[in-house]
């Protein structure tokens, strides 16, 4: 369960950050991304060891370094869709 509201959390930071894009400033962008990123790397964490559990093909992994690790992630791939995106707009 706990995956699933992670899921929406970031579902809606993204839809937030899209529908909304003209009437907010860049550092609540900035924070809707953050916050995208941290909830939906959460999320990955879960499913990760939910996988583990289930498969028991490897051992349970801390959620917390996996979940730090993830948002990271998360996070490397929203700056770079976002330069990609604003690259693509500037031409």
């Amino acid at each position: 369960m706990h995956f699933v509201i992670c899921a929406f959390i970031a579902f809606i930071c993204l839809v937030t950050a899209i529908l909304f894009t003209e009437v907010f400033p860049k550092w609540l962008k900035a924070f809707l991304a953050l916050l995208g990123a941290a909830t939906s790397g959460y999320a990955i964490s879960i499913f990760i060891r939910k996988v583990a559990i289930w498969t028991k093909a490897f051992a349970k992994p801390d959620l917390l370094p996996v979940a730090g690790i993830a948002a990271v992630v998360m996070l490397v791939i929203i700056i770079i869709v976002t330069v990609v995106l604003n690259k693509k707009k500037a031409k």
